[in-house]
């Protein structure tokens, strides 16, 4: 399931741009108040907890800012609120760097643009939640604990 049908508009409508020097004071908390969103839309990781967990929010772009550049796409969809999830630390480093593999065309309407985000989404969410099973792996092997040979 997407985080954007959780949205005002199902996600499907322009919902404003946040702003703030601060995620968790500022862009992220204003961000939670407009979609309702306070977990991971990646892992499912809540926000509102804890401590340890609140300082964990990120707020990430679905269509990252250098394909939308890349593709000159308008900046008022771009930076909306509908093209936005919040995302804990490590979901959002998980291949942070990303671009579609996919040959796709320049989405012209909004209603594009959504298509492309919900297909980006769902891309994305796969490996990361992979990569969350191969770090779990590596943890449990307790690595810090085992000697080193010189």
């Amino acid at each position: 399931m997407q985080p954007f049908t959780s949205y005002p508009g199902q996600g499907r409508k322009l919902l404003g741009k946040v702003v703030g020097s601060n995620c968790r004071h500022g862009y992220g908390l204003k961000f939670m108040r407009v979609t309702g969103q306070t977990k991971c839309a990646y892992c499912g990781h809540d926000f509102t907890v804890s401590y340890e967990n609140w300082l964990q929010m990120a707020l990430d772009h679905v269509v990252p800012r250098s394909v939308c550049g890349s593709l000159r796409l308008h900046d008022d969809w771009v930076e909306d609120c509908s093209n936005k999830v919040l995302a804990c630390g490590a979901c959002n480093s998980f291949f942070n760097r990303y671009k579609p593999s996919w040959e796709f065309d320049c989405p012209d309407t909004l209603d594009a643009f959504y298509d492309l985000r919900d297909r980006i989404f769902e891309d994305r969410k796969r490996p990361i939640l992979q990569k969350h099973k191969d770090e779990r792996a590596f943890f449990a092997r307790r690595a810090w604990e085992q000697s080193v040979n010189r």
